[in-house]
């Protein structure tokens, strides 16, 4: 067998490898991998099961607690983009990780296998496996945000515009007459938390506001987070969050602190959504168009997947989707002096 003789291996180890069984050490499965893609190779076991051939495409959810890596909001993009992939005969499946380790190793994997055609990747972080992994590949690749490092030219980022969103969070607070506003993240690495709390302190900065960002990745830091915030000295008068499950943490927090919302405690959930509508009181918000965001990724994914065919002018390397204004609810108000 040719990839057993270019890896210097047995065929069974080269079987165990391709097929992602267990006895065989980390190393040696990813030289196998590696030799199978140089050569070619597509396992017969992936070609009978996947009928539909390069019009599969595979997203990896990273689930390890970072904010942004909700089942909800990954299953809504994934139909919005289905809408725009149907029309192209293109599926998009979707996987889990629990870091972005495994999604990277998963990934190199199903390459190898032929088992998909491109990747789309969410959640990017500040060092990120996946992508020094996809480098290595000929991957048609589609990046849900705009990564810090230029990409290969064939791939394609789809941004979602929240700078100005969150900027504007931060002048409406200062509008309201708040002196301390505090933000609560999700994973440090995350790009997308970064860019947030950059515009909200830009916005911030010229009014002599104090401000602090902190990370409460999960849950449970989350929960804990938020109890040191409101239990200090010189508490905040404003919460701005990641995402609207953490909001719901802030009003669940602040209520067992006896903590009144919004008089005492203004809080602003990062991203839209059914819930924070039916919460008490209803959550100040930045909008989350996950449709439309939804269906740019479906578009730019067909994009990458048929750029061999594609003639004339390329599509643009990234394309921004549009958040919109705050939407104002109950949970903001002017503090109580």
């Amino acid at each position: 067998m040719d990839v057993a003789r270019a890896a210097g291996v047995s065929t069974a180890v080269v079987s165990y490898a391709l097929n992602g069984r267990r006895g065989v050490a980390e190393v040696t499965r990813e030289r196998v991998l590696r030799v199978a893609d140089e050569l070619g190779w597509r396992p017969a076991t992936a070609a009978r099961s996947l009928r539909a051939g390069p019009g599969a495409a595979a997203l990896v959810a990273v689930h390890d607690g970072a904010a942004g890596a909700r089942a909800g909001s990954t299953l809504d993009l994934v139909t919005a983009a289905s809408e725009i992939l149907d029309d192209g005969d293109v599926t998009l499946a979707v996987h889990a990780a629990s870091s972005v380790e495994h999604a990277a190793h998963l990934m190199r994997r199903w390459w190898a296998e032929r088992r998909y055609a491109g990747f789309v990747v969410t959640g990017l972080r500040t060092e990120d496996a996946r992508l020094a992994a996809l480098r290595h590949l000929p991957a048609p690749v589609v990046l849900i945000d705009e990564p810090l490092v230029p990409t290969p030219a064939a791939w394609r980022s789809v941004v979602l515009d929240d700078a100005t969103a969150f900027a504007q969070v931060g002048e409406f607070l200062a509008d309201l007459g708040h002196r301390r506003v505090a933000m609560l993240t999700g994973a440090e690495g995350l790009l997308a938390t970064r860019r947030r709390a950059t515009a909200i302190r830009s916005a911030l900065a010229g009014s002599g506001i104090e401000f602090d960002a902190v990370s409460g990745d999960g849950v449970d830091r989350a929960a804990a987070a938020v109890g040191s915030l409101l239990s200090s000295g010189s508490r905040p008068t404003a919460v701005v969050t990641d995402d609207d499950v953490t909001a719901g943490i802030v009003l669940d927090v602040a209520r067992r602190l006896d903590i009144a919302v919004p008089w005492q405690l203004s809080v602003v959930a990062g991203t839209d959504s059914p819930a924070c509508r039916l919460t008490t009181p209803s959550l100040t918000a930045v909008p989350y168009p996950v449709h439309a965001l939804g269906n740019a990724v479906g578009h730019a994914l067909l994009g990458v997947l048929r750029a061999d065919d594609a003639k004339g002018e390329k599509a643009p390397q990234t394309k921004p989707v549009d958040v919109g204004g705050l939407l104002i609810r109950g949970s903001t108000a002017p503090p109580t002096p």
